[in-house]
């Protein structure tokens, strides 16, 4: 008996999603165009955010800044302890974790990661999925090919 409600109500659900929008738009030439501009995100709402975007970049900034100062201090200490006889400079982890974090800090000092982040955007919303011209398949003319 669970399945069949389960089994109702995901059909309900797929309706809901999929025909009832398509049957609203259904005297467009194409629906899933006029869908497509209702569903996807409006960007332009983030613009008057400023007093939101600012204090998390702060934020953001001293906690990368704690961190280089963190990594910074345990090599020092590594480094003393070397020095006393207490520790061994062939500690591969330690040297791999120390290197690791200060390159993921520098790529957010530098800006890095958000230009990495920013060119994959631009590069996916310059891609042409379901347009006029078809990136994916490229009818050939059969007529040519008789010769």
């Amino acid at each position: 008996m669970k399945i069949k409600k389960t089994g109702t109500l995901v059909m309900m659900v797929l309706f809901c999603m999929f025909i009832m929008p398509m049957m609203a738009y259904a005297a467009e030439d194409n629906p899933i165009t006029k869908i497509k501009e209702k569903m996807k995100f409006n960007w332009k709402v983030l613009d008057g955010l400023d007093f939101v975007f600012t204090p998390i970049g702060l934020f953001i900034s001293l906690i990368t800044i704690a961190t280089l100062i963190f990594v910074v201090v345990r090599v020092i200490i590594k480094l003393v302890k070397i020095s006393t006889g207490k520790g061994t400079i062939k500690d591969k982890w330690f040297w791999i974790e120390a290197g690791l974090i200060v390159f993921i800090v520098f790529l957010f000092i530098s800006g890095a990661f958000f230009s990495f982040l920013e060119n994959i955007y631009t590069w996916t919303s310059t891609q042409d999925l379901g347009g006029d011209k078809s990136t994916s398949f490229i009818q050939p003319d059969l007529r040519n090919l008789r010769g």
